[in-house]
């Protein structure tokens, strides 16, 4: 049901502080949300609903969630699942007029096997075509990073998964390239084990490829490979001012100018540089030159008792030719990031223009991810939880920065979010299944069951709150419901047929 997360936009002209502490904290379900995907007439924001502040991937029960932005940052449109399966979403790509879904599901939903899955949506959120992929089935969790298009208009996807608890010995980081046309991957291969990827830099002619990411817990690294994926290169990345030390958190680059990169990833930092006793943790970012040696550097810190993590995704971002901007969560360690998230914005030569430190007035608070937009300022997408005993909630915020610095707005995304709307059960089934809605003023108009390729397999008028269809004579596999209740409000939920 569209409607299933109420959206709450809060003009912040009366002071950023009174504004964010206004906020009461969802109690329900968390709401995670993780990637900005922008097309022509606004933004989706993509990540998922679970019943617990851990994520759905670990035998818990989760929701697709996508919450449409017009370019001004005001809710348009929502859609989540109604049915709590296991099924969450990572990453949107706006490819044709399309939305492309990537996420994972549990078909069975009796294993803590996984999928890989790819939703290919319309601009009003209906379900045209659906994929399950063998080159990525029967894992433990999966996540995906990051997307780059290559000359050739094609994309590739990076991202890592494991089996069976998380250790980065059982983690296998992976690469494949998509074609969204018939929505079949080109190629996919995994890439070396033991390494988690944050990023990567892709070449043409001839095609090779540089991916940044951390190995083993002993620091990050920069891998290189030829255009049949064999190593070419293993480097670690250097951190400034002390030998043999490397760069750490979730490490970030892209191509700067005069065959030099950027890089960014945190570091401890003598501050100030001619007093050796005073270090700090801070956001480092790097120029190295194409033998990945450090040529300048730049950095930002909170103070001495306090360390900074780059953003979990889009870390360093490209505002135009000009203009780049870092971001990072700050806190007394990686589980404890209590004290807020700053955002720098630097020109060209990387110099600050501003930097802005946002106060955390809930126990934790985490940024998620970046995204610019048009008039020079950034979206800012975080989480907040109420402690960090992993028993609370999580819940997601938008935040909109102008050009200058100053905070515009903040949408509590699901500052309210209602229980399902329509049951369904058996789930999964094997001949026929209930379908029920829970409000007592609406019933159920029609219905449509659609298979992962988009066809139509059965309709059926209603005018009832509840119905049974006989699915008998599906085949097995996940299918899509979708149907308008007597007032026209539209919902749609999964079942699997057995």
């Amino acid at each position: 049901m569209k409607n299933i997360l109420f959206l709450i936009l809060l003009i912040s002209n009366i002071g950023f502080a009174q504004v964010f502490n206004d906020y009461n904290f969802n109690t329900e379900y968390s709401d995670q949300l993780t990637d900005i995907t922008e097309y022509e007439t606004g933004y989706l924001l993509t990540g998922y609903i679970s019943d617990s502040a851990y994520s759905a991937t670990y035998s818990i029960h989760g929701a697709t969630a996508l919450i449409k932005l017009s370019k001004t940052g005001n809710p348009i449109d929502t859609f989540t699942l109604d049915t709590f399966g296991v099924e969450i979403a990572y990453k949107t790509v706006y490819y044709n007029n399309y939305f492309y879904v990537f996420g994972t599901t549990n078909p069975d939903l009796l294993t803590d096997t996984f999928y890989l899955i790819v939703t290919k949506m319309d601009t009003n959120f209906n379900v045209i075509q659906q994929r399950q992929y063998p080159e990525l089935e029967g894992i433990s969790y999966l996540s995906i990073f990051k997307t780059k298009y290559t000359a050739d208009s094609s994309m590739y996807f990076i991202g890592y998964n494991y089996h069976g608890s998380f250790n980065y010995n059982g983690m296998r980081s992976f690469l494949f390239n998509y074609n969204f046309d018939n929505m079949e991957m080109i190629t996919f291969d995994y890439i070396s084990q033991g390494m988690l990827v944050y990023d990567v830099m892709i070449y043409n002619n001839p095609r090779k490829y540089t991916f940044s990411g951390i190995y083993d817990f002993l620091g990050s690294k920069f891998i290189g490979y030829d255009s049949l994926l064999n190593k070419t290169f293993d480097t670690n990345i250097p951190a400034p001012e002390y030998n043999n030390a490397v760069l750490g958190g979730y490490v970030y680059f892209q191509e700067y100018r005069d065959s030099l990169y950027l890089c960014l990833g945190k570091s401890i930092i003598h501050y100030p540089s001619n007093n050796p006793t005073c270090a700090v943790g801070s956001l480092v970012l790097e120029v190295l030159d194409s033998n990945y040696n450090i040529v300048d550097y730049k950095y930002w810190f909170n103070d001495t008792l306090t360390i900074i993590e780059t953003s979990i995704r889009n870390g360093l971002l490209k505002n135009n030719d000009n203009e780049y901007f870092v971001g990072g969560t700050i806190g007394m360690n990686y589980y404890y990031m209590d004290s807020g998230i700053v955002i720098i914005k630097i020109d060209s030569n990387l110099n600050t223009i501003w930097r802005k430190h946002i106060e955390c007035t809930a126990r934790t608070m985490r940024l998620m991810n970046m995204h610019p937009t048009d008039d020079g300022g950034v979206l800012i997408l975080y989480e907040e939880q109420a402690s960090i005993t992993g028993a609370e909630l999580k819940n997601s915020k938008l935040m909109k920065i102008g050009p200058n610095g100053e905070v515009i707005s903040i949408i509590n995304l699901g500052k309210q979010i209602s229980k399902q709307a329509v049951n369904i059960y058996p789930n999964p089934a094997t001949t026929e299944i209930n379908i029920s809605l829970k409000q007592a003023n609406e019933g159920i108009a029609r219905l449509s069951i659609i298979d992962i390729q988009g066809k139509v397999v059965i309709q059926k008028q209603v005018g009832d709150k509840q119905t049974k269809l006989d699915v008998s004579a599906l085949s097995s596999g996940i299918y899509i419901v979708e149907g308008y209740t007597s007032l026209g409000v539209k919902f749609t939920s999964k079942f699997v047929k057995k």
